[in-house]
């Protein structure tokens, strides 16, 4: 088990570096493949799979990959903390002014999967 979660962290840090390895909120780096961060969809595009549709997260990052390669601006890299926050406003008030103003700037440019 150990090993699997080691190699979902390798897949999310090498798409890590098509961002500059930082938070695209609040500018954390991710400097070497560990646990904290992850893969936010700004737009779903018609067809395409969430991570429900896959068994474990190794196999979701294996799958967007490509996805992320093709449309790096549908996407964007960040710590968990910052991610969250995108679905509701815990915690704003500890955070500074510039990286609220990036929260909001991601939530308004996130489209929700449209059902289908």
């Amino acid at each position: 088990m150990q090993r699997k979660i080691k190699e979902v962290y390798t897949l999310i840090f090498k798409i890590s570096e098509r961002y500059g390895s930082e938070c695209g909120i609040c500018l954390k780096k991710m400097k070497s493949a560990k646990s904290g961060f992850t893969i936010h969809h700004l737009e779903y595009r018609w067809g395409e799979k969430t991570h429900k549709d896959f068994t474990s997260r190794e196999k979701y990052y294996a799958y967007l990959t490509p996805i992320i390669d093709q449309y790096p601006d549908a996407f964007m890299f960040l710590c968990n903390a910052c991610h969250q926050s995108l679905d509701g406003p815990r915690g704003l008030n500890r955070r500074k002014k510039e990286n609220v103003l990036r929260l909001f700037l991601a939530v308004m440019n996130s489209k929700g999967k449209e059902k289908q």
